[in-house]
This record gives structure tokens, sequence and C-alpha cells, in this order.
């Protein structure tokens, strides 16, 4: 079955469709339309976050920085449109690419910032990995639990009064209300006064708890709280949540007002696995990845219905990554053969 709004089918997990053949991602979209619409309150929005801490800490921001178009153009603006004191920080998975760690150094001296790389213990890594690619077939979940839980506390060890990200509106919404970052989006559309992160962050794991087994949760918890005071956390801000975003528009302002120097194929090109990620999860799904992000691009009438389709075809991963598969199954101790056998019995017998 095919959502009649957008091209989400019945392949998206936790998928469901109403009478109308309306998907659920639809109709939680719905929920919040006009205020992502109103871009005149969302940017009195952005702007009351920054001025509530500007000058009050060490930092006025932390920024996740991974040197790609997205985290690049938005520590532009943090400094230069809106003259912070940022504190950039790359999250080393151990598969971040040389080139992206070139653009980086590069990037962080031409705007003058302070940045580190923000590494994790290897064992711990291992666990998540293997964990998320052998029980869940997708293993950019334990990238993005793991950037997300070491985000929360981040901030507050360095002294920043926020902690913002620069992922596209289409990541942020792809399975909008029901994933973790839905919390995010739902935090970032409130005003930040009385909100007492502490415990929204707890409600946000509280999340996770119900995805992962026991011990992989305490990994995910002691990233984002070991050595933090839970009463002293700062806002996660989502910076396009509040902006305009066109890819396009901003790989072209790079290019001309920056140093940044991207590969020919700049989406992505910061992890050295990416594609194996994508391989994996288009051989249990059927699909590719970026099925549910395209849909966020066509139930908010950024691409019509035909376009979608064609740009949905252009994802088709045809060849398969070897150098990348096994680099990252090594790194996450898993069999190919047997992380394959279980992507088919879930793509023919399990998926709904």
């Amino acid at each position: 079955m095919k959502c009649t709004r957008c091209l989400n089918d019945s392949s998206v997990r936790n998928i469901s469709f109403d009478s109308e053949g309306v998907c659920n991602f639809c109709r939680g979209y719905e929920r919040i339309a006009d205020k992502l619409n109103d871009r005149q309150t969302l940017y009195k929005l952005f702007e009351s976050k920054i001025e509530r801490v500007r000058g009050k800490h060490r930092y006025d921001a932390a920024l996740g920085f991974s040197g790609g178009k997205d985290s690049a153009y938005v520590l532009s603006q943090l400094t230069k449109r809106y003259g912070l004191n940022v504190k950039a920080f790359t999250m080393d998975n151990g598969f971040l690419s040389p080139r992206a760690k070139e653009n980086i150094d590069r990037l962080v001296k031409s705007f003058g910032v302070d940045h580190e790389y923000v590494t994790f213990d290897p064992n711990m890594m291992k666990r998540v990995y293997h964990y998320s690619m052998s029980k869940l077939l997708v293993p950019c979940i334990a990238c993005s639990y793991i950037g997300y839980a070491a985000q929360i506390g981040y901030a507050s060890r360095v002294d920043a009064g926020l902690c913002i990200h620069g992922r596209s509106p289409e990541q942020m919404l792809r399975s909008y209300p029901l994933d973790v970052f839905s919390q995010f989006v739902d935090m970032g559309l409130e005003e930040s006064d009385e909100r007492d992160f502490g415990k929204a962050y707890m409600k946000l794991l509280d999340v996770v708890k119900e995805k992962v087994d026991a011990d992989i949760y305490k990994d995910i918890r002691s990233v984002a709280f070991d050595g933090v005071d839970t009463s002293d956390l700062r806002e996660f801000v989502p910076y396009f949540l509040y902006h305009p975003y066109d890819e396009g528009e901003i790989v072209r302002w790079l290019k001309e007002n920056t140093v940044w120097t991207p590969p020919k194929d700049y989406n992505h090109f910061d992890c050295e696995v990416h594609n194996a990620a994508k391989y994996i999860y288009q051989r249990a799904e059927g699909r590719p990845h970026r099925l549910p992000e395209i849909s966020v691009l066509v139930r908010s009438g950024c691409l019509t219905r035909e376009e979608g389709e064609a740009l949905l075809k252009q994802e088709i991963i045809r060849q398969k990554p070897k150098d990348e598969l096994k680099k990252l199954c090594s790194f996450a101790g898993v069999s190919q053969t047997l992380l394959f056998a279980k992507a088919e019995i879930y793509n023919k017998v399990i998926k709904p």
C-alpha cells in the first residue's frame, strides 16, 4: 500500500494508513505544518533562543560539525550573520573521511572558531554497531543514538549556552512524530523559558530505552550524562527548523564565500561507509533508504509526486559497495553472509 499524499509505502517501519489512505507521518506533519510555514514567527523564536544565552557562557553555542554542506553553512551563519561565539565539535565514530577532516580543519581556521574532535570508547562503539546492524539491520541508528546522546551533554561540558545542529528538514521530519528526533522538533517549536531540559532529555531517552536492549541503553545514557549536572543541561536547537533550506543555494553560497572544497558527490562525503549503510537498508527494506526523506519533500510541497519518484530512482544502489561493507562489518563484528540472510528474511517474511 502507498500513501495517497506522499510516497511512503508499507515498507516504511511503523507506518499506518487511515481510511483515506493517508499515512500517519503525513497526519503528524499536518499537526505542525502551520508552525513550520510561519517563517516570521520561526525567525523570532530562533532569535529569542540565542538572545536568551548570548554572552552568559564561555560559548554562546556549540555546533555539531561534520564538514558537510549543512553544518558548514550553519557555522558560517552563526558566526557571520548572528555574531555568536561558537565552539565547533566533530563526532568521530571511526569512519570520518580524510576529505571531511581536511574541510573541517580548513573551515574552523577560516572562521576562527575553537574546535575539537570527540572520540568514543572503541569497544562501546563496536557493541552499539553490532547491535544496530545485527538486530535492527540499520547501522545508522548507532551513529544517530550515540551522536544525539553525546550532544545532549556536550554543551554543558564546554559551557555553551545552546547546542545547535544542521540537520535538514527532511532528515528531521522523516519519521515525525514517532522517532526519537521528534522530541527535538517539538521542543524547538516552543519557547525556551521555563523548560526543564533535564526532564525533557530523560523523556527522550525513555523512547530510546524502548528500542534497544538494557546494555546498549546503558551505553547511550552514559554518553549523554556521565560527568554532567542534569540540572544544567542546555537546549538542543535545530537551525533549519527556523530557516529556509535550499540545498542548491547552500552549496553555491559555500563555494563562493568559504574555503569549503567538497568532492563532486558532496552528499555524506564525510562518512567512509555511508554507501554500505544505504545498501544494507536497501536489501532489508527493498527500496532506497531515503524514501521517508523524499516523502517529506513531497508532503511539504517542495517536490511533486512525479519529481519525488524520479529522485527516488536515482537513490537506488545498483552495485554492491564491497570495500565499504567489508570495513563496516569488520568493525562491528558482523558476518556479511548472516547479515544479508537476516535482511532477506526481513524483506520477504517480516516486513509488512
